[in-house]
């Protein structure tokens, strides 16, 4: 009995540790890769209390193994976004312009219905509200809603981490030639964005450094 419960207690403290190890997005919203690991360490954890027969060094080593694997996945995710859209995907637009993209939701397998239920979740219970809606790679959805009049139109991704949202320069009227002079302008190419984010009239412009550069503007088209 003793034994049981200081196997429990071990594991306990090194499954506690190996999340804090892991991050605070194990403990919230998890990606696909993350969510297999989390799965993987309470299997290994359960197998290791309910089997007093195998070594606890061993078990808990197994531990230790899936933590190390995911710390460096999402470590070499952080560095290069190529293998972060692999790793965790691409958001996925389902609407635009308050019309949905209904070749996105085949391809997702969602149904109208689900998208419905998705917005009414997010106090949107129309479509025509929405400027731009996203299906993120953790299955959650995102929107931006149109602006009523007088307000400022939300600000929306163009580049992020090298990834280009064709989309929002579809939904915002411009094309990459656009893209490219205002980099241009800015002595920046786009590999050295961290963050665009354009409305129609202002931009968000942060540069990957140490100390990252930003940079806002209006009346750029």
């Amino acid at each position: 009995m003793l034994s049981a419960v200081f196997r429990t207690v071990v594991v306990y403290i090194t499954v506690v540790g190996a999340l804090r190890l892991m991050g605070k997005r194990q403990l919230g919203e998890l990606q696909p890769s993350e969510l297999v690991t989390t799965l993987l360490v309470s299997n290994v954890a359960s197998i290791c209390i309910d089997e007093p027969d195998l070594p606890l060094l061993a078990s808990l080593g197994l531990i230790f193994l899936l933590t190390i694997l995911e710390i460096f996945s999402s470590t070499l995710a952080c560095l290069s976004p190529a293998y972060a859209r692999i790793l965790f995907g691409k958001p996925v637009t389902v609407i635009r312009n308050g019309k949905i993209i209904q070749s996105a939701l085949t391809r997702l397998r969602i149904t109208a219905g689900d998208l419905t239920e998705a917005l009414r979740g997010k106090d949107v219970f129309s479509p025509e509200d929405v400027l731009w809606g996203v299906v993120e790679p953790n299955g959650h959805i995102s929107t931006a809603l149109k602006p009523a009049p007088g307000e400022a139109p939300p600000m929306l991704p163009i580049l992020v981490d090298d990834a280009l949202f064709q989309e929002n320069l579809d939904v915002l009227d411009v094309d990459d030639e656009w893209l490219d002079r205002v980099l241009t302008e800015h002595q920046m190419s786009r590999k050295e964005v961290l963050l665009f984010l354009y409305n129609g009239k202002e931009i968000l412009l942060v540069q990957k450094k140490t100390t990252p550069k930003g940079w806002s503007g209006k009346d750029l088209q």
